[in-house]
């Protein structure tokens, strides 16, 4: 648990030190970190959770995935995911576009306009079946993206989320829906998996820089709303 107004600008990383960064010791907000649940965990969590917020302002979701189409480190930003608990393929509007994470890699690459797998678990998939969710175009696997969305769509409607359905949530969220994957395994790739090699520095570049672009949404969009309140009470005065 983060709060806001208690963060330093000489204790985080210089990327972090937006102009106004003083206005923070006048914020309410806090950043709730999720550890790393995977699979129906991510669902309990979230939508557990969201209840008992004032104000939900933005759901980031950073995580690894193997990857279809691309190199180990590289990151994948999906606006389709398959949910294999579900059933459901959800439609959303991806917060980050690629410009958002290049800046801060040097040796990998963003893909934007992915589409994502959720799946039950990475070592029930084989390549007769990964084929076929291939040719349609899905090149991101990974195990936590689709439960979060299933209790994002029950945190703004007021009923239980469907199953197997084409799920649009692009303009349906009062708050910002954020994925990134950063690629840890190449499962069409002999001895190109966290089984086989370790991730090393390709894979510290790439978590840095989607965490440091999901703390700069954060803390940009925090520093506009401190801002605009500030507008509207000298406004009245």
């Amino acid at each position: 648990l983060i709060e806001l107004n208690r963060l330093r600008p000489e204790r985080v990383d210089p990327r972090l030190r937006l102009p106004g960064f003083a206005q923070l010791a006048h914020s309410d907000a806090v950043i709730l970190n999720i550890d790393y649940p995977l699979g129906m965990a991510a669902f309990h969590h979230l939508s557990r959770l969201a209840p008992g917020v004032g104000e939900l302002r933005g759901v980031y979701v950073m995580g690894k995935a193997a990857t279809l189409n691309s190199r180990v480190g590289d990151v994948m930003i999906s606006t389709v995911v398959h949910d294999e608990h579900s059933r459901n393929t959800y439609l959303l509007r991806n917060c980050f576009t690629a410009g958002d994470v290049q800046p801060y890699l040097e040796d990998s690459t963003v893909l934007d306009n992915q589409k994502a797998l959720t799946v039950r678990s990475a070592f029930l998939q084989n390549r007769e079946y990964m084929s076929v969710f291939y040719q349609e175009g899905f090149t991101v696997l990974e195990m936590e993206a689709g439960p979060y969305l299933s209790a994002i769509y029950e945190i703004v409607n007021p009923n239980r989320h469907p199953r197997n359905e084409i799920v649009h949530l692009s303009n349906s969220t009062p708050f910002e829906v954020g994925l990134l994957h950063y690629a840890s395994d190449t499962p069409y790739s002999r001895r190109q998996s966290l089984l086989s090699k370790s991730l090393s520095y390709f894979g510290v570049e790439s978590t840095y820089g989607c965490a440091i672009a999901i703390l700069q949404r954060i803390l940009r969009s925090e520093l506009a709303r401190l801002a605009a309140t500030e507008a509207t009470a000298a406004g009245s005065t």
